[in-house]
């Protein structure tokens, strides 16, 4: 039986800025105080967005990032990619 093997990558952002999916499935995750909105949706402290992909599937969506409100500024992302 052959499996498909992928890493997650884990990284933290907490300023504006462009993400470049260019993996199978992406999670964003509002780690912090303040809002954060990802291409205009508006993710409130503890919330989540996440874009799923099918088997063999390569989202290349790019994603706009940033921060709207007073407190501490904190996204985390996590993206699904094949090696």
């Amino acid at each position: 039986m052959n499996f498909q093997k992928f890493i997650e990558e884990y990284q933290t952002y907490n300023t504006p800025a462009e993400i470049r999916s260019e993996c199978n499935a992406i999670t964003f995750i509002n780690t912090g105080t303040s809002n954060v909105q990802i291409n205009g949706l508006n993710l409130f402290p503890g919330q989540q967005l996440i874009s799923e992909g099918n088997e063999g599937e390569l989202n290349a969506t790019r994603y706009r990032l940033s921060f709207t409100g007073g407190g501490n500024e904190i996204c985390t992302v996590i993206r699904k990619i094949y090696i």
